[in-house]
């Protein structure tokens, strides 16, 4: 698998897990709650894909212009959380704990997208 594909595929299961979240959430908490915590995992889906669509782009280059694109692709990438974070709370005023742990649970689709389907399949078939 490439690095893009890679990549995409985070983003991806980042995307899935924070709409999962929010439908458990919904059908817990309520609506209110959702909105927030499905705003929080798009905080970091959102930065994640900036972050891949920065890297990635260009195609082949030099392994220094290639570290480079990735610190400004982080260094974005942080402020663009900070700013989006910033944005929920103050401008829509949503709750900080579930639009926080939002942003905690969309952390689990990273790993879990970099798992292998092979082990993870046979531990679920044993």
């Amino acid at each position: 698998m490439t690095g893009i594909a890679t990549a995409y595929r985070i983003v991806l299961a980042q995307l899935i897990v924070a709409l999962v979240a929010g439908v458990m959430a919904w059908a817990a908490l309520g609506h209110a709650v959702a909105v927030a915590l499905v705003a929080g995992g798009l905080i970091n889906v959102i930065a994640n894909l900036y972050f891949a669509l920065h890297v990635f782009r260009g195609g082949v280059r030099p392994a220094d212009a290639v570290m480079r694109s990735f610190y400004v692709a982080e260094a974005a990438k942080l402020f663009l959380t900070a700013a989006l974070f910033a944005l929920a709370l103050a401008v829509l005023k949503l709750a900080p704990v579930p639009l926080l742990a939002g942003f905690v649970v969309t952390l689990a689709g990273y790993w879990l997208a970099l798992l292998p389907a092979g082990p993870v399949l046979r531990w679920i078939n044993t």
